[in-house]
């Protein structure tokens, strides 16, 4: 197993702790572990090309034992670009059935670990490349599912980031007492407006990897950099401030 998955996998365990959940096996790559509603989960952390007979026997192992299951892939190894049109193979359209038209993913920066949703937007037989929002492990949640098609036909328990789904689609879940000045800053980071001060840092530096002008050869680098810089001055203020006596 490769060390970013290794890494990947701890920090998945930490804030899974954080928000809640019992963790009942850690094997790295695969994790099982209690939500507070009593449902298990196993994670699977993929970090490298799965057939969609795979996909199906983890499912079906998992069903038999009464888990709900997911899959998240290493994201600079194994799914496309953000903002490329792709085609995609039977296997990404066996887990784009399962979660909606997403996939979920990981991938690292130095220290940091980001987990967030790869949404595949549907133009003709073609999908847009959008990464979404970093992932809150609290929006986790379990349903049984009827995908039908060619690729997964049949009935599945799987897991998902139900409000953080909701945040990527319509903006961000708003926080009570969050000024509404606030609100486009919290866009701009791509954050719910109850990230604590280490999420909101995580954020900057994903957004930072994205478009600082050393990176990001695109004409308006420089104006979103700027933008994401005053976004994060602003919270990080507002966060600072509610800690003084």
């Amino acid at each position: 197993m490769r060390f970013e998955t290794i890494k990947s996998a701890m920090y998945l365990v930490w804030k899974l702790k954080f928000a809640g959940v019992t963790i009942r096996e850690d094997g790295g790559d695969i994790i099982l572990a209690e939500l507070p509603t009593g449902e298990i989960v196993s994670f699977h952390l993929i970090e490298s090309l799965i057939a969609l007979y795979e996909i199906k026997s983890i499912l079906n192992d998992n069903a038999r034992r009464g888990y709900h299951t997911l899959f998240l892939l290493w994201c600079d190894l194994l799914l496309p670009p953000e903002g490329h049109l792709v085609k995609p193979y039977d296997w990404e359209l066996g887990l784009l059935a399962l979660y909606q038209d997403r996939i979920y993913a990981y991938e690292t920066a130095g220290s940091d670990v980001f987990v967030f949703a790869v949404h595949f937007e549907r133009e003709g037989a073609y999908r847009h490349i959008r990464y979404g929002y970093t992932l809150n492990m609290a929006d986790l949640g379990c349903q049984t599912i009827s995908p039908g098609g060619p690729h997964l036909a049949g009935t599945w328990r799987v897991a998902h980031f139900a409000a953080g789904q909701q945040a990527a689609s319509d903006g961000r879940r708003y926080a009570p007492g969050v000024p509404a000045a606030l609100h486009a800053c919290y866009d701009r980071l791509e954050l719910h407006a109850d990230a604590d001060a280490e999420t909101v840092k995580l954020a900057y530096r994903r957004m930072a990897r994205r478009y600082h002008p050393d990176l990001n050869t695109s004409p308006d680098a420089t104006a979103q950099m700027q933008a994401i810089n005053e976004a994060y001055e602003r919270i990080m203020e507002r966060l600072e401030g509610q800690q003084k006596p």
